[in-house]
């Protein structure tokens, strides 16, 4: 598999998560739905790599990385599940908006990776700021909004520190064995944690069952395997980009599928984060065209 056919296919995937965590909660708790989709992707993980072959090894660095990609398979969507009865969708994806610039410090000090130019510093200031004006109507604070701000935000750091110590720990497992590893603890761990928490079922919807399905198959298995195979191929603030794309694909299904509005707000949104993008990956090209010496900051 080629790296952007790997990129695209986590950008799609995370941009259709949100509506279909919306609908796998219609007759059943969030966490519920949560277990069923991990415990489902296990299996489905270890039904492939039989057929293709593929090594889960169960060494002493091979489960390091498992508990590590737990952090935010696990421990992050917990805190994003949990913090989601607060606040709402929009101002989830703004804060997980911010996971490139957690991302970017992580690795400054952990992986010693080189600074960001002005130019990225300021992609990422044009995306955040992008977020922040399409999910402006949303952002009404009240006495528990806090607890779900607090919650989500540890739950982007858990997924920007995930990805930053798995490109420290780096190691040759397979991403298909380290998405079943990875899938394989996290089971357990989403049980213990609805039986805590709580894992209501009712009568949960047809709707609801395909949506289960749908994140079983691509939200946990082919999301989780491609997102670990780009992880191991690019940098790590590189990846955490995505999660300044995949809102704006995330409110256009909502258009399509749920018959929301598109407002201006959206248009101006979108347009900044494309900006966001084009700096991103042009933008010292850019400034070194006009004539503008690109400095890195110092983090």
């Amino acid at each position: 598999m080629s790296v952007p056919a790997a990129y695209l296919a986590v950008i799609l995937v995370w941009a259709t998560t949100p509506l279909g965590v919306q609908w796998s909660s219609e007759g059943l708790s969030p966490l519920a739905g949560a277990f069923s989709r991990m415990f489902l992707a296990a299996i489905i993980g270890w039904i492939a790599v039989r057929i293709l072959k593929v090594k889960v090894p169960w060494h002493r660095q091979a489960v390091k990385i498992y508990w590590i990609s737990n952090i935010g398979v696990f421990f992050g969507l917990m805190c994003v599940y949990i913090g989601a009865k607060f606040i709402t969708s929009g101002m989830i994806s703004v804060l997980f908006g911010l996971s490139p610039v957690a991302s970017a410090v992580l690795a400054r000090f952990l992986l010693d990776e080189p600074p960001f130019s002005l130019a990225k510093w300021l992609a990422v200031s044009s995306g955040l700021c992008g977020l922040l004006v399409i999910f402006s109507q949303d952002m009404t604070v009240t006495e528990s909004s806090y607890t779900g701000f607090a919650l989500v935000g540890v739950g982007m750091l858990c997924f920007s520190l995930s990805g930053v110590l798995i490109k420290r720990h780096s190691t040759d497992l397979h991403p298909l064995a380290q998405t079943v590893g990875a899938l394989t603890l996290a089971a357990p761990l989403y049980l213990v944690a609805g039986l805590i928490f709580g894992m209501e079922v009712t009568a949960p919807e047809p709707k609801a069952i395909a949506a289960i399905l749908y994140l079983t198959l691509f939200g946990s298995f082919i999301g989780f395997f491609c997102y670990f195979y780009i992880l191991k191929h690019t940098a790590a603030s590189s990846v955490a980009l995505i999660t300044m794309i995949t809102p704006v694909l995330a409110i256009s299904l909502g258009v399509f599928l749920n018959g929301e509005v598109v407002t201006e707000n959206l248009l101006i949104g979108t347009a900044m984060i494309f900006t966001c993008l084009l700096l991103f990956y042009w933008g010292d090209l850019l400034l070194s065209r006009v004539g503008l010496a690109v400095r890195r900051p110092q983090v």
